[in-house]
């Protein structure tokens, strides 16, 4: 009886391993890649619909709605909830207002790699839900170079559905 392994057996099964470490490792790597920026573009989404409702709130309260009335004196400026974007650092933040030091949530980094693309380096919604985005979009990039959208329609609303658009 033979005890071990040839040399020849060997050699055939690590280029057998090679030849399929070739071929998972691109397609891997790309996975990684588009599940880490369809996570960012949710997340950022996420974000812009809680300052679109928490803006939304904001005006209800200022209009005496619901059982919280408050009396507006001409000194009273209404908060508006407002993610300001670093497009140098890669992160974005949720404050109370614009001028506000004071953030309602923890600022995001971006994934490694990941670069955000917003034509504005805040974004604000009044009570109709509208925001101040004067584009139709806000890009994210991921390391690999795809891009995923979040749109924005005429008037500024954001766009329920999440589309993949080809440049």
């Amino acid at each position: 009886m033979q005890k071990g392994f040839a040399t020849l057996e060997i050699i055939l099964v690590t280029i057998i391993i090679a030849v399929l470490v070739k071929i998972a490792v691109p397609n891997a790597a790309q996975l990684i890649d588009t599940v880490s920026l369809d996570y960012e573009q949710k997340r950022f989404y996420s974000e812009l619909r809680y300052v679109q409702a928490m803006g939304r709130s904001n005006e209800l309260l200022e209009k005496g709605m619901g059982n919280t009335k408050i009396t507006i004196t001409s000194e009273y400026k209404p908060e508006k909830p407002t993610l300001r974007i670093d497009t140098t650092k890669n992160y974005y933040q949720v404050f109370r207002s614009p001028e506000s030091k004071k953030a309602l949530r923890e600022p995001h980094y971006l994934s490694n790699g990941m670069k955000i693309f917003s034509p504005e380096n805040s974004i604000t919604f009044d009570s109709d839900g509208k925001s101040n985005i004067n584009s139709d979009s806000i890009i994210l990039t991921s390391r690999l170079g795809n891009k995923k959208y979040i749109v924005f329609d005429s008037v500024g609303r954001i766009r329920g559905s999440l589309k993949d658009y080809d440049d």
